[in-house]
């Protein structure tokens, strides 16, 4: 069967069409295994920092409420944001925070802090200032956690009253018993000064 030009062009295109399409995507997309360029990793880092971004679900002015081991208290801040991973766990900025206590309502203020929306545990951070009654005390850290009813003091305490000052590495309140333990990390005492009426 012999072919005529007509056919012979159009097979000698078609092969021809075949080739390009051949070449094309072999040249153009990578094969498995290869190697990434710098604009792919680039691409990938972009699309996960756009995911982490997604992921973050910010506020300001918030405020929670509720009931700690009997003790009604109030936990805001200025800004505030949390993760879909962890929703329970509320970062906070400019937070202030008030135990309305039987003997009298228990003040905090922190440059940062967590709130775990769930337990009720709370932790202040970086300039932590309480207030309780006449009472001034400043640290590092301040925990509370709502199941043991325990308040931690952590980090060059200072605590300023009508009795006197009191420095301290950490300082532990229980507050189920009202107990109070002061403890320094290198073995020194604790370094007390009492004013006298």
């Amino acid at each position: 069967m012999a072919l005529n030009k007509k056919q012979y062009l159009q097979i000698t295109l078609f092969l021809i069409g075949i080739l390009i399409i051949f070449l094309t995507y072999f040249t153009t997309f990578k094969k498995k295994g290869d190697p990434l360029e710098v604009s792919d990793v680039k691409k990938i880092e972009n699309k996960e920092l756009d995911e982490s971004v997604d992921d973050l679900n910010s506020f300001e002015d918030v405020e929670y409420r509720g009931i700690a081991n009997g003790n009604r208290y109030v936990i805001g801040s200025r800004y505030a944001n949390f993760t879909n991973e962890m929703p329970n766990l509320i970062n906070m900025k400019n937070v202030e925070c008030i135990f309305y206590l039987n003997g009298g309502d228990l003040y905090i203020v922190s440059d940062e802090g967590i709130y775990n929306n769930v337990t009720n545990d709370m932790e202040f951070t970086k300039n932590v200032k309480v207030n309780y009654l006449e009472n001034v005390l400043f640290s590092e850290r301040v925990n509370f956690k709502n199941e043991e009813n325990e308040l931690m003091v952590e980090g060059n305490v200072i605590s300023e009253g009508p009795e006197g000052k009191l420095r301290a590495d950490r300082m532990d309140f229980d507050l189920n018993s009202k107990k109070l333990k002061i403890s320094m990390y290198n073995y020194d005492k604790v370094n007390i000064k009492v004013n006298l009426q």
